[in-house]
């Protein structure tokens, strides 16, 4: 079978035609593996500022010198804080016990007939308590002398 010069050039043409369309092909096959890779190093390196960021805030906190402990009984403390805020003569506290294994030590707290004023002022000294103090339940309700005074109960925890 002998093919003419018209028949070898038509076959030369879809030759070239075949071999460019498979560059093609291959070519937008690269192009998609290129953008997943493209985005894969995005992820990569968001990851990488944010170990990075946490690293430096780890750090920061090593720096940082650890919370003292309580020098005296929780109770002592939580009497001064009532006596500075003016309402000692109504309080009631109560030292709930805690397992040996847990370093806390816990106190239950109770005053009645309190003004909003001295309840805001009273979680707030012990929040800002040095060593920190945390008020771990708190319950409010309104006193049976007045329904304008309150009765606040709360456990506050510190580190023994």
């Amino acid at each position: 079978m002998v093919l003419s010069a018209r028949e070898k050039l038509l076959l030369a043409i879809l030759g070239v035609a075949v071999v460019l369309a498979a560059v093609f092909f291959a070519a937008q096959g690269m192009q998609g593996y290129e953008q997943r890779l493209t985005a894969r190093v995005a992820e990569r390196e968001s990851t990488l500022r944010q170990i990075t960021e946490l690293n430096r805030e780890l750090n920061r906190l090593k720096r940082t010198p650890a919370p003292r402990r309580l020098e005296r009984p929780l109770i002592g403390n939580l009497e001064e804080l009532a006596h500075r805020v003016g309402v000692a003569e109504r309080l009631q506290l109560n030292l709930v016990p805690q397992d040996r294994a847990k370093k806390l030590e816990s106190v239950e707290m109770r005053v009645d007939s309190m003004t909003l004023d001295e309840m805001l002022a009273l979680v707030h000294a012990i929040e800002d308590a040095s060593p920190p103090l945390v008020i771990d339940n708190f319950e409010l309700s309104p006193s049976f002398r007045s329904q304008e005074l309150l009765r606040v109960t709360m456990r506050v925890l510190a580190q023994k």
